[in-house]
Order: structure tokens, then sequence, then C-alpha cells
């Protein structure tokens, strides 16, 4: 595989791609949400970015730099906080933006994309939605698919984060990709961060479910006590 892009890195890298974030350690130190990505157009690979979208003021801009240097039929694999998780997302100052299953949509043609007034003739801006996964949080985990769709549409903290696989659509040529496996390619790229200077493999992010279960085997301990 050529060009591969970890974009908004932080303090975590990915070996083997180039590692772009605005802080000076990157291994190219830029302002997505200002600066062109010094890439030739049709040049990358493969994008992936974990929880940095929301953080950025000008979100169309990244998102066109990053379909700019994307190659027709390569994928976008972007990991961001759900639109009505309260304790990851809406307190967050920082976070700008806010995203759900509908977010990508409106770059998606036969979907909502030139629905919005601001948007028609305005980008050329393309993708095609190959998969999207919810991170459901405590109780919401075992409810039965048609409960978890009512849930997400009329409750807060329902899902905690959405994962997406996008697909760069550049010209007419037929798109060939494989869902699944994208998808696990997410998890891998995500599990494959460190730090920079750091080797050491991190562990498996424990479920959000997991973490409430322990977090009320404590509380109901403490009181027994």
């Amino acid at each position: 595989m050529g060009e591969r892009l970890n974009i908004g890195a932080s303090r975590t890298r990915i070996d083997g791609f180039t590692n772009v974030d605005i802080a000076p350690w990157a291994d190219v130190s830029v302002d997505i949400g200002q600066q062109p990505l010094p890439f030739e157009d049709d040049s990358v690979d493969l994008v992936f970015s974990y929880h940095t979208l929301e953080h950025v003021p000008d979100y169309l801009f990244a998102l066109g730099e990053i379909h700019r240097v994307l190659k027709h039929n390569a994928p976008f694999l972007v990991g961001l906080p759900y639109v009505t998780s309260t304790e990851v997302n809406l307190i967050n100052p920082y976070h700008l933006h806010h995203f759900s299953e509908h977010s990508f949509d409106f770059f998606e043609q036969g979907k909502l994309r030139n629905s919005a007034c601001e948007d028609v003739g305005q980008t050329p801006i393309v993708f095609k939605k190959a998969f999207h996964t919810f991170h459901y949080m405590g109780l919401s985990n075992v409810l039965p698919k048609t409960g978890k769709r009512w849930a997400r549409r009329h409750l807060f903290n329902v899902v905690r984060k959405i994962d997406f696989g996008l697909i760069a659509v550049k010209d007419d040529r037929p798109l060939e990709f494989d869902a699944a496996q994208l998808e696990a390619d997410f998890t891998r790229y995500l599990l494959a961060r460190h730090p920079y200077g750091g080797q050491k493999e991190p562990r498996a992010p424990v479920p959000t479910w997991q973490r409430r279960q322990r977090q009320l085997r404590r509380m109901w301990a403490s009181r027994a006590d």
C-alpha cells in the first residue's frame, strides 16, 4: 500500500503511516482546519482519523482536503463522538461539531447531498458510506435492534461514539470495497496507535458496557458495606 495518513494523531502515532497533526512532534505539522495538506491531489491510499474532526473549526475545509488527496475508491476511516452523548460530547467545550449516522449523508449522491441550500454547487466533496458502527453505552447494549433504534432517536447517552468507513468518489468509475474488511481495518489501526517514542502496544480498549458493569459492582459493594 502507498501513502497512508493518520490525521489528528495528537500524542499517538501509527507506524507505517504519515502522522499529521498541529502538534510540532508530528511527522507533518499542519493545522488541518486552515492549512492545505502537503500532498498531491489523488495521491493517498487511505486516511485514518480518530476523534479529531469534532475539534476543527473549519470542518468543511478539513474534509475537503482529505477528499482532495484521497484517490478514487480510497477509504477514509473516521471515529467520532456521538451527538447525543452528554458524557463525552455535548458538555465538552472543545467539541465544535456533532455527528450521527446521518452526518456524512450530506456528501453522498442519492442521500442528502445538495439538500442544504448552502451546499448546492459549492463543494466537490463526495463520499460513499461503506459502514458505520455504534458503540452503545450501558444497558443499551442489550436492547433489541428496534429498541436501540428508538433509543438513539429519542434518548441521550445511548451511543457513546460512532465509527465510519467512507469511500472517496472522484469520478464516475465504479466503486469496489469490502465493508467488513474496512471495519476490521479500522479496529486494527486504532489498536496500532502508540505514543511517540514508544513501541509498546496499547491494550485493547475495554467496552463501555463492561466499564459500567464494574462501576455498578463497586457502587453496590460500597453500599453493602
